[in-house]
Parts: C-alpha cells; sequence; structure tokens
C-alpha cells in the first residue's frame, strides 16, 4: 500500500485525457510481463464467482491432486470425475472424457468448430484466440469458457466432499441457463437464437 502511494506520488505528469486508473496501472506495472489471459477478467459478464474460479485456474492455483501431494497432504490421486487417470490442472481441464464431452457440447451449441486440444498450453492458446477481441461471439465465448471452468470445479467437489454426481448433460444445460440469464444486451438475442 505504502509502495503504490509512494508510486502515485511519482506520476508528475497525469494527462487528463486519459483514463487516471490505467495511468497508474501501467505505472505500476513497470516492466512486469502481461498475462495473455487477461481477455478473460475484463468485460466478462460471467458471474463473478466463475470469473474468481478462472482466474485461479489460469494462474495454476487451483487445489488439484498433484498439488496436494505436492504439499503432502495424502489424498487419492485419481480423477474423480473419470476415474481413469491422476487429476492435474491438464487432465482435469483438458483431457478428462467429462470435459470433453462438455466442450464439445459447448461449441455445438455455439455452432463452432471442435475441440481438439491435447495439452494445457494448446488449450489456452485455442481459448484466448477465441476470448479476444470485441466480437459477440467472443462474449458468449468469454463466458463459456468461465462457466464451464466454474461448473467442472463445482463438480469435482461435489463428487470429493458429498460423494454426489450429476451428468454432464446436466451440468451443460445449467450452464447454459446461466449464459442466457446474465447476457446483457448487446449478445442477449445471439444468445437465446442458438438452440441447445
Amino acid at each position: 500500500m505504502f509502495e503504490a502511494r509512494n508510486v502515485l506520488n511519482q506520476i508528475h505528469a497525469i494527462n487528463p485525457t486519459k483514463s487516471v486508473i490505467r495511468q497508474i496501472y501501467l505505472q505500476l506495472l513497470q516492466d512486469q510481463p502481461r498475462v495473455p489471459w487477461k481477455c478473460f477478467m475484463y468485460r466478462n459478464d460471467a458471474r463473478p464467482k466463475s470469473r474468481f474460479t478462472t482466474w485461479l485456474q489460469l494462474q495454476g492455483r487451483l487445489l488439484t491432486t498433484d498439488r496436494l501431494l505436492k504439499w503432502g497432504i495424502d489424498v487419492n490421486s485419481k480423477c474423480c470425475l473419470c476415474q481413469l487417470y491422476d487429476e492435474s490442472r491438464e487432465h482435469l481441464f483438458v483431457q478428462c472424457q467429462l470435459s470433453r464431452n462438455m466442450w464439445d457440447r459447448a461449441l455445438n451449441w455455439m455452432q463452432s468448430q471442435p475441440y481438439n486440444a491435447s495439452t494445457w498450453e494448446q488449450h489456452l492458446n485455442w481459448a484466448i484466440s477465441r476470448a479476444k477481441g470485441k466480437s459477440q461471439t467472443a462474449q458468449i465465448f468469454k463466458m463459456l469458457y468461465t462457466e464451464i471452468t466454474h461448473a467442472l470445479c463445482i463438480e469435482r467437489n461435489l463428487r470429493i466432499f458429498e460423494k454426489k454426481s450429476r451428468p454432464w448433460e446436466t451440468i451443460m444445460k445449467e450452464i447454459i441457463y446461466v449464459i442466457c440469464v446474465r447476457a446483457p444486451p448487446r449478445i442477449q438475442n445471439i444468445v437465446h437464437s442458438l438452440i441447445f
């Protein structure tokens, strides 16, 4: 906080034609690289809790079993969604059959090309390329990506802590419902015209 105040005091010539917040942000950022996934955090109409979960996911901070095992916590390493492979961020969001089914259905709903990423880097590059820009499709995709990420985490936690499970079709219906309800006026017509 004190460091931020010192930086603010160092800004001598604030340009009144530009956003003061942006100028302060750029001054605080200095030479640090910008994250490539910032497009998911701004102008995203998904629920705040979904955006927070996505923020954790993109930074690699979700408590997946591979991270818990590194910390010395004794947990079952198998993915609770498919029970086939060890759970990691890459497996949970890219390789797990449940998440792949959800992505195939979501992209079908958006009338888009099929999903074919097999590594986390491919998945991230694919998602960033689809979420960049101000187009209506990019706006819908941002919401969809964010809500799917959150839904996968919720389903994982339900299976681990409450021993309950839902079919992926039910989860996708809830996601589409949330997107339809939260869609801002600029994309409402498109979202409501898509058939699930």
